[in-house]
């Protein structure tokens, strides 16, 4: 017969070596990169939530990084798409529904080598010159009827020229963008009033690159760390923050 005293003891010794094992795999770098991943989540949560709470639904397309679809990619790759989506689906409400993730085609030399691609050097966003012409306007072929595309890659170079821009859907949400592709706040501004830019999430000049305490509520976390933009208010951000425009 067990004697419960010492099944009492073996219990617990098991749960200290669990937690010290634990703690030794809590490095610094794993810490960050759960805290960013969270992050991400309440992100597109936020953005989702003022989706649903703006219009009474419709049809979700996310447009994600090509890379995510290829093997060998570095785990942030597939980690951050999935905390995006986990955010998205978490926020739609009512009668908006997620149809699908695409990703666009990226150019030729960008898929072989990432890195031959010339860039500015403060870009936040290096996919806005990655994709390959016309890849954006093949998603809108492959996806017509959709109400809202959620870009979690910013906006490619001369998206003002481009079908998916001018036609009245799909309208845009995004997410961490570099609105300078789009050449001058006067062009991000008339986008947002014209309803073609829903709302977008930016990160908050002057928080850092550190990601919020983990103890954090989420709602503490956004606030610290993102600006939601919306038409209400992208003049006020536009007139704090030039830099970003």
């Amino acid at each position: 017969m067990r004697n419960p005293a010492k099944t009492l003891l073996g219990a617990l010794a098991l749960l200290v070596v669990a937690a010290v094992i634990w703690r030794q795999y809590q490095t610094p770098e794993r810490v960050a990169f759960s805290g960013a991943v969270r992050e991400r989540v309440v992100a597109l949560r936020v953005l989702a939530e003022y989706l649903s709470s703006r219009d009474a639904g419709g049809k979700v397309l996310v447009v994600a990084n090509p890379f995510a679809r290829q093997p060998g990619q570095g785990t942030d790759v597939y980690a951050f798409e999935d905390a995006a989506l986990r955010g998205l689906r978490q926020g739609l409400k009512g009668t908006w529904h997620l149809v699908g993730v695409a990703h666009p085609e990226l150019l030729p030399a960008a898929a072989k080598d990432p890195t031959s691609i010339p860039l500015p050097p403060d870009l936040t966003t290096p996919l806005s010159f990655m994709t390959s012409a016309g890849a954006w306007d093949a998603l809108l072929r492959a996806h017509p009827v959709t109400d809202v595309w959620v870009s979690l890659i910013g906006l490619p170079v001369n998206a003002t020229a481009m079908a998916f821009w001018r036609e009245e859907r799909p309208r845009l949400a995004l997410l961490l963008p570099d609105f300078r592709v789009l050449g001058g706040a006067r062009v991000v501004q008339d986008a947002f009033a014209s309803g073609k830019i829903v709302a977008a999430v930016l990160h908050r000049p002057g928080a850092g690159t550190a990601p919020a305490a983990r103890a954090q509520k989420d709602g503490d976390i956004f606030d610290h760390r993102f600006l939601l933009v919306t038409r209400t208010n992208i003049a006020a951000v536009v007139s704090a923050w030039p830099e970003l425009f």
